[in-house]
């Protein structure tokens, strides 16, 4: 059993280009229609930023440190309970924005930690940090 084509008949490969061409001229008309909105301008309102008042004075700041043996420590000079707190009510009458950075000692007692943050809030410090 023999295959044979026919004589006649050749098969040529050739590329079709015309699903080519209609691709390429839809693409065409889209970016001809597009091209104008894109490059007309947009007359929008932007919102402006308000004028606010900047205060070139830094809020007051004191660390305030409890060593281990419970004691208070305000910038490095220490002090009792009572001239503590009297200083630190002097410093919010001062400047109410004031700031203050409790630092504890690994072996402080948790307790006094507690009490001088409660103590800084009931005498108006709003703005207290708590540091490693």
């Amino acid at each position: 059993m023999a295959f044979a084509s026919a004589a006649g008949t050749h098969c040529t490969a050739e590329l079709n280009v015309t699903p080519l061409v209609d691709v390429l001229l839809v693409l065409l008309v889209i970016f001809m229609v597009s091209a104008p909105v894109l490059t007309r301008p947009v007359d929008i309102q932007l919102p402006q930023p308000s004028p606010r008042s900047v205060d070139p004075e830094r809020p007051r700041s004191a660390q305030l440190t409890i060593s281990a043996d419970g004691s208070y420590r305000l910038d490095d000079r220490p002090l009792a309970d009572s001239e503590l707190w009297a200083k630190l009510a002097e410093a919010v009458a001062a400047d109410a924005r004031m700031t203050l950075s409790v630092r504890a000692n690994s072996d402080a007692s948790y307790q006094r930690m507690v009490e001088a943050v409660a103590t800084a809030h009931e005498i108006g410090i709003a703005n207290v940090a708590m540091q490693p």
